[in-house]
């Protein structure tokens, strides 16, 4: 017995019903991320050609520089001024390095875009990173304040604090960030071993 079934379908409300037993593509994202068994990695950048991207190396070895810098243009400074006869206290070091540390904020912006690329240390790089910015804040806010006379023996007291602070700070992020752009290099330049099927 054949039945002919008649339908509007300006009056069809709703939703189709799945008729077909098959997976939506949220449940294809939760057994990926459920599964214990290793997926493969599908690439979303260039890379996936078999090229690896030369921006990460190119941004390591810039960051390196911008890094380094602070610590070593110092160093050289000193060993002249020793040279001729000028010999600064070791404690000038320290101020210093940290009169050229502009640089390693650049240094630190491009070390993040380098592990970025490299997909490696992004995390405690980018928190350096910006650590190193945000601590120079409070000793650009005093010395504001001191220069505009608000309350001349308290600000000063508050600057001589916060200067202290921000330059122990600023002095620990940037050895952290110089000690992660050699780890990053390190990770970036190391040359692929060759697979051997055995």
């Amino acid at each position: 017995m054949q039945y002919k079934i008649v339908t509007d379908p300006k009056r069809m409300i709703g939703k189709r019903p799945n008729l077909a037993a098959q997976n939506s593509v949220a449940d294809d994202i939760v057994t990926a991320f459920t599964s214990h068994q290793e997926q493969p990695t599908v690439p979303l950048s260039s890379t996936a050609t078999g090229k690896p991207s030369p921006w990460g190396k190119i941004y390591g070895t810039l960051a390196a520089v911008l890094l380094f810098v602070p610590f070593l243009v110092p160093l050289v400074l000193m060993i002249l001024s020793g040279a001729r006869g000028y010999a600064m206290p070791v404690l000038m070091y320290p101020l210093l390095v940290l009169a050229f540390r502009n640089y390693s904020l650049f240094g630190g912006l491009a070390l993040y875009l380098a592990a970025r690329k490299a997909t490696a240390f992004r995390k405690p790089i980018g928190w350096i990173a910006l650590a190193n910015l945000l601590v120079t804040i409070p000793l650009f806010v005093y010395a504001f304040q001191r220069s505009a006379g608000q309350g001349a023996a308290l600000v000063s007291e508050w600057l001589q604090i916060a200067s202290i602070v921000s330059m122990i700070a600023s002095l620990l992020c940037m050895i952290s960030l110089c000690v992660f752009s050699v780890l990053l290099l390190l990770r970036v330049f190391k040359k692929k071993q060759p697979d051997v099927a055995g």
